[in-house]
C-alpha cells in the first residue's frame, strides 16, 4: 500500500520552543517564589525580640532607661544587631523612651543559648527594684541547629572568692599526699591553698618581689603546666618569675619582655584529637562577660561552647589537666573577685 506524508498548505507549524529556554524558565519561576517566601516569612528571633519588648514594656519602669545588650548564644553580630533593633522600634512604640550616653537605669537584655532554646531575658529597673520579663525561642524556629549529642560543652565550678583583687588563678594537679592546691596571684603575693571547694586552706604565702604595682592598673597571670607539678611561672609587666609551691622558697623573677598569652588552649581526649582555643569574650570591664571555646587554628568561626559570668574575665590559666583551665572573674552583683574551675566536657 502506498502511503504519502504531507502538511496541508492551510496548517500552520506550531513553533516549539528549545528544552533549554523551558529549563530556564521554570528554575527562575521556582527562584522567584522561594525568595518570595522567605522574605515573606517572620524572622523567628525578631518576633520574639519584639515579645519580649511587649513584656517588659507591661512591667513597672522607670521614665528613662538606658539599653544595655550582652550577646551570650553567638549570633553574629548583624544578627544581633538586627534583633537590638526590633527591640528598641517595639519599646518606643510602647512610649518607652531609651536613652543613650546619659546618666539613666540600665535595662538590660541578655540572650542565652541552651540545648533546644534561645532565651531573652530582660531585667527592667523599676523603683526601688527590677523586675524579669524572659521570652524563648525554640533553636530549630530559628534556623539554629540543635547541639550534637557528640559536640562539646563548658561547665564552670566555682572554687574561690573573695572581695581583695586577683590578678590571676591556677588549678595544680594533685601532689603526693593527693590533694590539690589553688594559687591565687595578688598584688603583692602569691598564696598558696590546700585541700578543695569549700575546705581550702592556706598552706604558704610567697612575696612578690618589687617594684609593686600601681593597684589599679595591675596586671598579672600565672603559667600552670598541666599535669606536672614543676614550679608556677609568673608573668608581671616586664618581668618572668618563677615560684616552687612545694617549698618555702623565694619568688625568682627576671626582667623580660612580656607576651600575654591570648587564651588556654585545652584538649579531651576522650572527645577526640581536636585541640581548642577558650578566650573571653568582652571588651568592657563595666559589663558582663563569656568564655568562648573555638577550634585551634580557626579563631573566625562560630563558638563551639561558651559560658557566661557576671562581670569581666580578669584571666585564664592552666588547670589540672588539659582539659581545665583556672578562670577569673570579677562579680559586678557582688563586687567579689571569683575563680572558677572550666571543664571541657563531651555531649549536651
Amino acid at each position: 500500500m502506498l502511503r504519502c506524508r504531507f502538511t496541508p498548505v492551510h496548517e500552520r507549524l506550531v513553533p516549539r520552543l528549545p528544552l533549554v529556554a523551558v529549563a530556564c524558565a521554570a528554575f527562575f519561576f521556582l527562584f522567584n517564589l522561594i525568595l518570595t517566601t522567605a522574605l515573606a516569612r517572620p524572622d523567628a528571633l525578631e518576633d520574639g525580640a519584639e515579645r519580649l519588648a511587649k513584656k517588659a514594656a507591661a512591667l513597672p519602669h522607670e521614665r528613662r532607661m538606658s539599653l544595655v545588650w550582652t550577646n551570650h548564644a553567638a549570633l553574629t553580630e548583624q544578627r544581633v544587631e538586627r534583633l537590638r533593633a526590633a527591640f528598641t522600634a517595639q519599646m518606643e512604640a510602647a512610649q518607652v523612651r531609651l536613652v543613650q550616653g546619659e546618666m539613666a537605669p540600665a535595662l538590660r537584655v541578655a540572650i542565652e543559648l541552651t540545648p533546644t532554646q534561645i532565651v531573652f531575658t530582660a531585667s527592667v529597673p523599676g523603683e526601688g527594684s527590677a523586675s524579669v520579663a524572659i521570652e524563648e525561642v525554640a533553636r530549630a524556629a530559628a534556623g539554629i541547629d540543635a547541639s550534637p549529642a557528640n559536640g562539646v560543652r563548658l561547665e564552670k565550678e566555682l572554687l574561690w572568692q573573695q572581695e581583695g583583687k586577683i590578678l590571676s588563678a591556677g588549678l595544680l594537679p594533685a601532689g603526693a599526699d593527693g590533694g590539690k592546691r589553688l594559687v591565687l596571684l595578688t598584688e603583692e603575693n602569691l598564696l598558696v591553698y590546700s585541700g578543695g571547694p569549700g575546705n581550702w586552706r592556706l598552706e604558704n604565702t610567697k612575696v612578690l618581689p618589687g617594684p609593686r604595682q600601681a593597684q589599679r592598673s595591675a596586671r598579672g597571670q600565672l603559667i600552670v603546666a598541666a599535669e606536672s607539678n614543676e614550679p608556677v611561672g609568673v608573668l608581671l609587666p616586664g618581668r618572668r618569675c618563677e615560684a616552687d609551691v612545694a617549698d618555702d622558697s623565694s619568688v625568682a623573677c627576671a626582667n623580660v619582655t612580656t607576651e600575654w598569652p591570648s587564651g588556654r588552649l585545652m584538649a579531651q581526649p576522650s572527645c577526640g584529637t581536636q585541640t581548642w582555643w577558650l578566650k573571653s569574650d568582652g571588651v568592657d570591664w563595666t559589663e558582663e562577660d563569656r568564655l568562648l571555646l573555638r577550634s585551634a587554628g580557626a579563631s573566625k568561626e562560630a563558638a563551639g561552647a561558651e559560658l557566661g559570668f557576671a562581670g569581666p574575665v580578669i584571666s585564664v590559666s592552666g588547670g589540672d589537666h588539659a582539659g581545665n583551665a583556672t578562670a577569673v572573674a570579677r562579680n559586678l552583683n557582688s563586687g567579689n573577685y571569683e575563680v572558677y574551675r572550666v571543664a571541657l566536657l563531651c555531649g549536651n
